[in-house]
C-alpha cells in the first residue's frame, strides 16, 4: 500500500469517526433540550453514518473471511504446485484484488445504505390479513381491525412522518385501531408535538394501546398519560368486551413482557387480562413482544397481534434476530393460538430497512 493510499484511508476513517461523533453531540443537545434544529440534523447525519459503518464492517468481515479461507486452501494446494511455476495468487495479484475488493466494499456499503434509507422513509405499505372465523362466531364477520406498532417517534421520525401515517390510516376507515407499543424514543415533553397527529385518527369502536419495551426506557407512566391525551385507551393487563353486530370480541392487552422489571404492578399477565371475559367471545390479545404467545396460548386466546422485531429491520440483522426471536414477521400458529407479527410502522436507530418494509396491518374477520 502506497503512502497516498494510506493517507486516503486514514482520511476516510477520520471523516466516519467525526460523523459518528455527531451522535454524541446530538444526544447531549437532546437531553438538555437545546439547539433543537441542530440536534435533528446531527441525528440524521449520525444515524445514517452508523448504518454505513455497519455495512462497511459487515462486507469487510465477509471479505476477510474469504481471504482467510483462500489462504488456508492455498497453503494446502502449495504442496502440489511445482517449483518455478507462478502461483495463482502472486503478491501483485493479491494486492490488486485486495484494492479492488476495497472499492467494491465501499460501493456495496453506500448502495445498501442508500437503498435501505429510501425504503425506511417510504410510506408504510398496507398488509391485509384475513382472520377466518368458525361458524359459531360468524356474527363478527366483516369487522376490520387496524394495527400500527413500533412507530419510534424520536430523533429522525417526527411530525411529518407521523402525519403521513395518520392520513393513510384515516383513508382505510377501520372499525378498531390498535397500537401495539413502542410509540416513541424520548419524553412526552420533547415529542408531544411530533405524536400529536395521532389525536386525529378515529375508529367507531375506539382505539387502544399497549406498552412496548421502549415506553419503559422513556418513562412508561408518562407515556400512558400521553396516549390517553391522544385518545387511546391503554390496556394494562385488562380487557374490553366489544360488540359488533351480534358478536362479541374480547379485546385484551398486556404490558411488555419485561415490564415487571420496571414496575411490579406492570408484570405482564395474559391470564389476568382475559379473566372474566365472555366464554363465547373471540379472544384477541395485543402484546408488544411475540413471545407473549406462550402465556397467551395457556390463557386461551384465539389470536395475538404483536410487533417488536421490525422483521429484523435491515440486513444482516434480519438473519441474526432468529437467534433471539422465534417469531420474526408474518403469520404463525402456536398450539391453538394464532399469531401475527408486524414488521413495524417506523424504524429504530439507523434510518434503514433492507429486506423489510414499514407496515400498517389491516385485519378483516371473514
Amino acid at each position: 500500500m502506497t503512502l497516498s493510499n494510506k493517507k486516503a484511508r486514514l482520511f476516510c476513517w477520520i471523516i466516519l469517526i467525526l460523523l459518528l461523533f455527531s451522535l454524541i453531540v446530538h444526544i447531549y443537545f437532546r437531553v438538555n433540550y437545546i439547539f433543537h434544529d441542530v440536534s435533528i440534523v446531527l441525528a440524521w447525519v449520525g444515524y445514517t453514518s452508523l448504518g454505513l459503518v455497519i455495512y462497511l464492517f459487515c462486507f469487510a468481515f465477509f471479505r476477510d473471511l474469504l481471504i482467510i479461507v483462500s489462504l488456508m486452501t492455498l497453503k494446502i494446494k502449495k504442496l502440489f504446485i511445482k517449483s518455478g511455476k507462478t502461483p495463482f495468487f502472486s503478491p501483485e495479484r493479491r494486492g490488486f484484488l485486495f484494492k479492488a475488493s476495497g472499492y467494491s466494499i465501499a460501493f456495496l456499503s453506500a448502495s445498501a445504505t442508500a437503498f435501505g434509507y429510501a425504503t425506511a422513509l417510504e410510506e408504510p405499505r398496507i398488509v391485509k390479513i384475513d382472520i377466518r372465523l368458525n361458524q359459531d362466531r360468524k356474527d363478527l364477520r366483516g369487522l376490520r381491525i387496524l394495527q400500527i406498532t413500533d412507530l419510534h417517534v424520536g430523533p429522525t421520525i417526527q411530525y411529518d412522518y407521523v402525519k403521513r401515517v395518520c392520513d393513510k390510516i384515516q383513508v382505510l376507515k377501520a372499525d378498531l385501531i390498535l397500537f401495539t407499543g413502542d410509540l416513541a424514543d424520548g419524553s412526552p415533553k420533547a415529542l408531544g408535538f411530533d405524536v400529536s397527529p395521532l389525536t386525529d385518527i378515529e375508529a367507531p369502536l375506539g382505539k387502544y394501546f399497549v406498552t412496548g419495551n421502549h415506553e419503559y426506557y422513556s418513562g412508561a407512566k408518562r407515556w400512558i398519560h400521553e396516549v390517553k391525551r391522544l385518545g387511546f385507551k391503554p390496556l394494562i393487563n385488562e380487557h374490553k368486551v366489544i360488540k359488533y353486530n351480534k358478536g362479541l370480541l374480547t379485546l385484551a392487552g398486556v404490558t411488555d413482557i419485561n415490564a415487571g422489571a420496571f414496575f411490579k404492578e406492570h408484570e405482564s399477565s395474559p391470564r389476568k387480562a382475559i379473566l372474566g371475559c365472555p366464554e363465547n367471545s373471540f379472544k384477541l390479545l395485543c402484546a408488544h413482544q411475540p413471545t407473549s404467545i406462550y402465556q397467551a396460548s395457556k390463557a386461551g386466546f384465539d389470536f395475538q397481534i404483536s410487533g417488536h422485531t421490525h422483521g429484523g429491520q435491515f440486513f444482516p440483522f434480519n438473519f441474526f434476530i432468529r437467534l433471539q426471536q422465534p417469531f420474526i414477521k408474518g403469520y404463525y400458529k402456536y398450539r391453538n393460538t394464532k399469531l401475527y407479527v408486524s414488521q413495524g410502522t417506523g424504524y429504530w436507530g439507523p434510518p434503514l430497512r433492507l429486506g423489510t418494509f414499514p407496515e400498517i396491518t389491516l385485519f378483516k374477520f371473514i
